[in-house]
């Protein structure tokens, strides 16, 4: 990856983690409100601007319906807002490969054993976990990280 690709996927991946954080269980039907209230706008009028009956807000507002994007481009568009929709990621990109990578490695491992066991040589649990070490390390650098799940 390049480093200029690395830095934009950290800076999203941590404005997400920022806005998941102040938004903390609010729901988009309830940011809506808020909006609209602070901008002192009546369903009724915000559902005009939308060009969709009063209820479709009320009941976005309420979260009883779930819009497809397009309705909420316009609810948001008649809120003088962007809509930005960004991946929030559940954990490190570092973090993601380095489990993927020592999932892998551990499946490498769990057939060396077996071949081993066959053979009546049962490495200890020190030389397993070095082993698992370094084929953690070798994957990660591969470009075959996801291949064969």
């Amino acid at each position: 990856m390049k480093n200029s690709e690395k830095i934009i996927v950290n800076e999203v991946t941590t404005a997400g983690y920022e806005l998941r954080r102040i938004l903390k269980g609010l729901t988009l039907g309830e940011l809506i409100a808020m909006i609209r209230n602070q901008l002192k706008m009546s369903q009724r009028v915000l559902a005009q601007r939308v060009g969709v009956p009063q209820s479709t807000i009320s009941n976005l507002e309420k979260s009883k319906k779930q819009p497809n994007l397009a309705t909420l481009k316009k609810v948001f568009q008649a809120l003088f807002c962007d809509l930005l929709i960004i991946p929030v990621m559940d954990e490190s990109i570092e973090n993601l490969l380095l489990q993927q990578a020592r999932k892998k490695a551990e499946k490498r491992v769990r057939y060396l054993r077996g071949s081993m066991n066959l053979e009546k040589q049962e490495p200890d649990a020190k030389f397993i976990e070095e082993l698992i070490k370094n084929e953690t390390e070798e994957i990660v650098r591969s470009s075959k990280l996801w291949e064969n799940e």
